[in-house]
């Protein structure tokens, strides 16, 4: 039996081929096509259920994986002097591109351009500016300490400009006492002058009436040989004074005429006559070395006439006074005794004068600048070229009821940092002065717009605190807006507001009512002022008639200011505004 068995198993051993399956697969023809790149010896068998008879290979499983160089090999490998050069030879490479793209980067900053500062602003574009018209020293003392108290930059005073040349010593002396009074308390002091006329009892004019070698030409002379029916002498042209007569009158010392454009006891210099341009020089130098900060020319649109002396032609269609006649200084054009062409050198010529008089030389940290009078458009605002006036300035503007009008006769003038006088009438108001804080302008005040603060005054009430805001990024270098804008649920425009603000700083806007009822404002037509803004400044007075808080928010579309009363509001500026 067991032989038996042994020869049946091997005769089924026979019957299974080598893969161990009863049958085959393929024909042997096709098997012995197929190549198998496994070694059997590389091949696992794992079973994983063994009561199912389940089971897998795992191929290369037991290949042997490589683990880098022996130690021997290594230091063969290391001393080789073909691997020694290479590493050298990479060494060197990485540092040198390290230094060329440090160099490259470096290089880049340091050429690649930067953004420029903003400009920093001089003294009398930063601060306030106070008008003492002709208030004479003593009343000005007086009022030193309550400058001091508002933080007033400088002082516009009148002196007599050509009082100067006659070294009196005690008028002198008082203008150097009164400087060294206001320099103690951080106050500059500008000097106003007319350079136009002289008084009839000067020398010079003494001299030229007398034809004196050397000042014959220091005035205005025409002769006059023509006369009337009744024989009186009728003068050389129509011209006009500015007092609605005659801007001639006779001497008989000379037997001429000589001009004046203001009194007749005020006599026109000759400003065509370089000798007469050199005393003034020299009445700028003196005024300058007596310790004035700046100098600020009055009436000189009419400093110079036209040699030829042609008659005026009348004054027709827009800005005609249609009550006046031909005795009426508004009923000419004088366009030959006002604006013309040679003035523009005088005052390039001057302003360097001043300048190179100055205690800072070349900085353009002194004033010059003029005084613009009259109803006529600005003609120093207008010309296209007159850096030299530091600052420019606009004629006073006065608030109207059209405060949309207003506005826009206030942006005319904000393009170049002028000096703004705004009024209000029948008076300038101290509420009007937070107001023009936050205008890009030198804002030019009246004395009596800055009222004694009493006992009862906070800090966040306090004017003379609320000046340290002209030092903020926004108003020294912020963008502007400044519009009309309506009372709620309603179109029309009824409040002025000005809106400042600068990427990255907090906004303001100031609210001014010129009306004589209570407006609740709408702000929500200003671009950069978002839903609600805080009341940051406010007078007294008007506190308690709001009883606004400091830090309360308040919708800008229903923000309350008094009448004629000026509240200022901070906020953060909306993102589309500051991009």
């Amino acid at each position: 039996d067991f032989r038996t068995s042994k020869s049946n198993l091997s005769k089924s051993k026979e019957k299974i081929s080598p893969d161990g399956a009863e049958e085959k697969l393929l024909p042997k023809e096709v098997e012995a096509k197929i190549v198998t790149r496994v070694d059997m010896a590389d091949a696992k068998y794992v079973v994983e259920d063994h009561r199912n008879g389940d089971a897998k290979i795992e191929l290369d499983a037991n290949k042997r994986q490589f683990s880098g160089l022996t130690k021997e090999e290594l230091l063969k490998y290391a001393e080789d002097p073909f691997w020694v050069n290479l590493r050298w030879a990479m060494f060197i490479l990485f540092w040198a591109l390290w230094l060329a793209m440090l160099a490259g980067a470096i290089t880049i900053i340091v050429r690649a351009p930067k953004c420029a500062a903003p400009e920093p602003k001089t003294w009398f574009e930063k601060g306030l500016l106070v008008d003492m018209e002709e208030s004479p020293y003593a009343e000005v003392e007086d009022d030193l300490q309550l400058l001091e108290h508002f933080k007033v930059q400088g002082v516009f005073v009148d002196v007599p400009t050509y009082d100067i040349l006659d070294e009196n010593p005690s008028a002198l002396d008082s203008f150097k006492r009164f400087v060294s009074m206001a320099k103690s308390r951080g106050i500059k002091v500008i000097v106003d002058l007319i350079p136009n006329y002289v008084p009839l009892t000067h020398m010079w004019f003494r001299m030229s009436e007398n034809k004196t070698e050397g000042y014959d030409n220091y005035f205005v002379w025409k002769e006059g040989n023509s006369f009337d029916d009744a024989g009186n002498r009728i003068p050389p042209n129509n011209w006009v004074s500015t007092l609605n007569e005659s801007a001639w009158t006779w001497s008989d010392q000379r037997k001429a005429y000589y001009l004046h454009q203001y009194d007749a006891s005020l006599p026109d210099l000759n400003f065509n006559n370089d000798e007469v341009v050199k005393e003034f020089d020299n009445v700028l130098k003196q005024w300058m070395k007596a310790g004035a900060a700046g100098v600020r020319l009055n009436k000189v649109r009419q400093l110079l006439v036209n040699t030829t002396m042609k008659d005026e032609q009348p004054l027709t269609g827009r800005g005609s006074d249609l009550a006046a006649d031909h005795t009426y200084y508004s009923y000419w054009r004088h366009t030959q005794t006002t604006d013309q062409p040679k003035l523009m050198e005088l005052l390039q010529r001057w302003a360097k004068v001043v300048d190179d008089a100055s205690e800072a030389p070349g900085t353009g940290s002194s004033v010059f600048t003029v005084n613009e009078e009259g109803g006529r458009a600005e003609l120093f605002l207008l010309h296209k070229n007159m850096t030299y006036l530091r600052p420019l300035v606009s004629k006073p503007l006065a608030i109207q009821e059209d405060v949309t009008a207003t506005a826009a006769d206030i942006n005319e003038r904000l393009g170049k940092w002028p000096a703004l006088n705004l009024r209000t009438f029948p008076d300038s108001q101290p509420e009007l002065v937070a107001f023009e804080l936050l205008l890009p302008a030198s804002p030019i005040l009246n004395p009596h717009q800055l009222e004694k603060e009493d006992n009862e005054t906070t800090t966040s009430e306090s004017l003379a605190h609320f000046v340290s805001m002209r030092d903020d990024a926004s108003i020294q270098h912020g963008h502007y807006v400044v519009a009309g804008v309506p009372a709620r649920n309603s179109s029309t425009n009824t409040l002025l507001a000005v809106a400042r603000w600068k990427t990255g700083h907090t906004g303001y806007v100031a609210l001014f009512n010129p009306t004589e009822d209570d407006q609740r404002a709408n702000l929500t037509a200003v671009s950069s002022i978002p839903d609600t803004v805080t009341p940051h400044f406010m007078s007294h007075a008007v506190r308690h008639y709001t009883n606004y808080s400091l830090h309360n928010a308040e919708p800008a579309d229903n923000l309350l200011v008094p009448p004629k009363s000026s509240v200022v509001f901070s906020y953060v500026p909306r993102t589309s505004a500051e991009n």
